[in-house]
């Protein structure tokens, strides 16, 4: 699951089901994720299929009405604008769109920006996940201050801080007890840039022998892009495939957060680094492109280390200095740990979209 998929699981089931009774819509992609299944709410899938999809927006509108919805909370700009003619024009219900990074709204093309914002600002809140993810809702579709608001995401501190004896998983991986794991935890795609990673991975493994690189996360067949076969090339034409595992889609991250000595995130860019902050919950030294989204998330030296975009030497060293100081390594883990625990408690989280959740249904009903 990415940050999006990350964010509405942990709603739909940690949402206080004494006020609330949530279902998942998704427009693209039939298959449903396992954890999906698990949570036992109403699923609905809803097709799109051309690229404006009336019939799409009347499905939802048809389910809005037969399920008694009574707010939608819509992830990233297209659902928004799909969810749009079911929430406002069909059966008046409070929708609250949700963006996930600066990127996708700046991305957002000029016809959309205007006729977007025309309907953006029409309905009862937008949210970004960051502080610089509202400024850029408010700059390119010119909401209202009041009208956006600001949810960090969160990740489940006390699940991240368990210890586990993880002795069996390391075996199953072909890891020995002197092995330095270093990992990385995001789909295969371009916007990740992993090659970077390997790159610097790469010169690592000549000078520090027992290190391996974790990469999770996977690619999806016939995505532009997908770089799963790029980075397989560069790790066989590299003489790599002893020290890289690619171990795919994983549902036991918090397991492998706990094999890692030190958490890697390349990015070109991102919104707010669901992943990143996991392992700071778990106690991991992370290294960093110096990104938006990124650089948000980590201060240089205090709870983790940023190296510039593209700047392969400087990954090297960075990682190299932290595989030869273990005190390093638990100094910027135990202060990544305290920043998760103060600023990314997935409690916080869950409790900020109850309350926007309630306020726009109570302000609907008022009207």
């Amino acid at each position: 699951m990415g940050g999006s998929e990350r964010l509405v699981h942990n709603l739909a089931f940690r949402l206080d089901r004494g006020r609330f009774n949530p279902s998942v819509a998704w427009l693209y992609g039939e298959d449903v994720l396992q954890e999906f299944q698990d949570l036992q709410v109403p699923l609905h899938h809803v097709p799109k299929k051309k690229r404006i999809d009336f019939s799409t927006m009347r499905r939802l509108a048809r389910i809005i009405e037969s399920e008694r919805i009574d707010v939608v909370n819509a992830q990233h700009f297209m659902p928004a604008i799909y969810a749009y003619y079911g929430c406002n024009i069909v059966a008046k219900k409070p929708l609250i769109f949700t963006a996930h990074s600066r990127w996708e709204i700046e991305d957002t093309p000029l016809r959309w920006r205007v006729a977007g914002g025309s309907l953006l600002r029409r309905i009862s809140a937008s949210v970004g996940v960051a502080p610089d993810v509202s400024r850029a809702i408010q700059c390119v579709f010119k909401t209202r201050a009041s009208q956006t608001v600001t949810i960090e995401n969160g990740v489940d501190i006390d699940w991240f801080g368990q210890q586990k004896d993880v002795r069996g998983l390391r075996s199953s991986l072909g890891l020995a007890d002197s092995d330095r794991v270093i990992g990385i935890v995001a789909n295969l795609k371009k916007v990740k840039n992993h090659l970077f990673l390997l790159e610097a991975f790469a010169k690592v493994a000549e000078e520090y022998g027992n290190v391996k690189l974790l990469v999770i996360g996977q690619g999806f067949a016939g995505h532009s892009d997908n770089t799963e076969r790029d980075l397989c090339v560069f790790v066989n034409n590299h003489r790599l495939p002893e020290k890289v595992l690619f171990l795919g889609y994983r549902t036991d991250i918090f397991e492998l957060l706990q094999i890692m000595d030190i958490f890697c995130l390349t990015s070109v860019r991102e919104g707010l680094p669901i992943g990143l902050v996991e392992a700071m919950a778990a106690s991991l030294p992370v290294v960093g492109t110096n990104v938006e989204g990124i650089r948000d998330v980590i201060t240089p030296n205090v709870d983790g280390v940023l190296v510039e975009l593209g700047d392969i030497a400087a990954l090297k060293d960075a990682l190299l200095h932290l595989l030869r100081e273990p005190q390093l390594r638990r100094r910027l883990g135990q202060a990544g740990r305290d920043k998760a625990v103060e600023r990314y408690s997935l409690q916080r989280c869950i409790r900020e979209y109850e309350r926007l959740f309630l306020s726009v249904v109570d302000a609907s009903v008022n009207r």
